[in-house]
């Protein structure tokens, strides 16, 4: 279960029925929906919304502006190929470019085009070729970079964490997390412990020990002192809800048989089931790349 938007105590909470969302007769069940809720938001809005660290090359446009995917990353490191990508020897340094979206400067989300610097830079344009422009940094699409990673209000206890070690000992893995969740860590979360990212397998809430897959996401699996800080990955809120809302949509569409109609006879009402609820679909039309021409 990687790169989940949600947690299976996401959808408990929102189950309507307190038997089956307190059972843990639904615990892979749960587990799984979150990630593949999540994957069917990716392909639905065609937007990523978990960290890579990653290397892309893109083709130079040979003007001073260069459009890219999202780009988390506010300190990318960019270099630029005048022999179609067989070698980088121009290293763009922090004052020869600005980064962008669509022209908003000051916008707390991703960026997607990068502009040479007039006031500051050296290079009044991007070199022209195929793969000559290299880009070096963490990409997703996001809202607000600042509220990305939340502190989990939690820190490593081992004295460290060792190279390899899949064991994390917290202080309090049941706690109410920052964003006023209970429990603090959950399977499918993803963690980030200095530049390291790490995702939750398990957790024993009894001994504060999660159980975590290391180096994810194209970081490096380093060793963390003891009350190194860790952090959780939030996608944007409406994102998260609609991955809850439309899990529990194909849990309850479970339960009855995955009929594609259920009524409610008391108020006398008929749903006809959808493949993306509608209310999900309103959460995540603003985030939903639409097709041009």
């Amino acid at each position: 279960m990687a790169n989940a938007y949600l947690t299976e105590y996401d959808i408990r909470n929102a189950m309507p029925d307190g038997v089956r969302s307190t059972t843990t007769k639904y615990n892979t069940l749960m587990r799984q929906l979150c990630e593949r809720v999540s994957r069917f938001i990716d392909r639905y809005c065609k937007y990523r919304f978990y960290p890579l660290l990653d290397t892309r090359y893109y083709d130079g446009s040979g003007t001073f502006e260069q459009w890219i995917d999202d780009l988390f990353s506010s300190a990318p490191t960019i270099a630029m190929s005048n022999d179609n990508g067989a070698t980088w020897a121009t290293v763009l340094a922090a004052a020869d470019y600005l980064l962008t979206r669509a022209g908003d400067y000051n916008t707390p989300k991703t960026y997607n085009k990068i502009v040479m610097h007039e006031g500051t830079g050296n290079y009044s344009s991007f070199y022209a070729g195929q793969r000559s422009i290299q880009i070096e940094g963490i990409w997703c699409a996001h809202d607000d970079r600042a509220t990305a990673w939340e502190d989990s209000l939690d820190a490593v206890v081992n004295n460290p964490l060792a190279l390899g070690a899949t064991l994390l000992t917290v202080t309090d893995a049941d706690g109410v997390g920052a964003d006023g969740a209970i429990p603090r860590f959950a399977v499918g979360q993803l963690l980030r412990m200095d530049d390291e990212y790490v995702e939750v397998a398990d957790v024993n809430y009894t001994t504060n020990v999660v159980t975590i897959v290391r180096a994810r996401n194209g970081t490096n699996d380093v060793a963390h002192v003891i009350t190194t800080q860790i952090d959780v990955w939030r996608p944007p809120m409406p994102v998260r809800q609609a991955g809850i809302i439309q899990a529990v949509r194909q849990m309850e569409r479970g339960f009855q048989g995955f009929g594609d109609a259920r009524a409610t006879p008391e108020i006398g009402q008929l749903f006809y089931i959808k493949a993306l609820d509608p209310e999900a679909a309103a959460l995540l039309a603003p985030y939903r790349k639409l097709a041009v021409g």
